[in-house]
């Protein structure tokens, strides 16, 4: 199996799996009436730009759409062409950091007047894990196995 080959599994895969959560996302801030909080697998960014920023929810809208887009460029980038892991890498960090802030905050200090049920904590936790800690496995290994 030559290295260009053995690239293209891991890289397809990795553009399949966002691609599929980039349908998801699209499907969630599509949802009538504004998208369900909890359902929101950035929700993170959301409380970031409401409670440091003061952004009202017609600008965190606007903001969340632009990230969607920029993931689902390189979702279709990664799937495509194998370009752009490194990119997406940083990208995802980034964008996955206020999320893990928010459920370290809602896990320790029960998170002010952002504070879900414990049901609701476990959902924002499982979409925190399928949406940034999965793919951030998955670009890693792919990178390490470009190397």
């Amino acid at each position: 199996m030559s290295a260009a080959s053995s690239q293209t599994g891991p890289n397809r895969f990795l553009g399949a799996y966002l691609l599929a959560l980039c349908l998801y996302v699209s499907g969630i801030y599509r949802w009538p009436g504004g998208p369900p909080f909890i359902l929101d697998p950035r929700s993170g960014i959301a409380v970031l730009l409401n409670t440091h920023f003061s952004l009202e929810n017609g600008a965190i809208y606007r903001v969340e759409w632009a990230l969607a887009a920029w993931l689902i460029f390189l979702a279709i980038s990664i799937f495509f062409a194998g370009r752009f892991m490194k990119v997406y890498l940083i990208s995802e960090v980034i964008l996955a950091t206020p999320t893990a802030y928010y459920v370290g905050a809602l896990t320790v200090g029960r998170g002010g007047h952002f504070a879900p049920g414990f049901q609701d904590l476990i959902v924002t936790f499982l979409l925190f894990v399928v949406f940034s800690v999965i793919p951030i496995g998955l670009a890693l290994r792919s990178l390490r196995s470009a190397q």
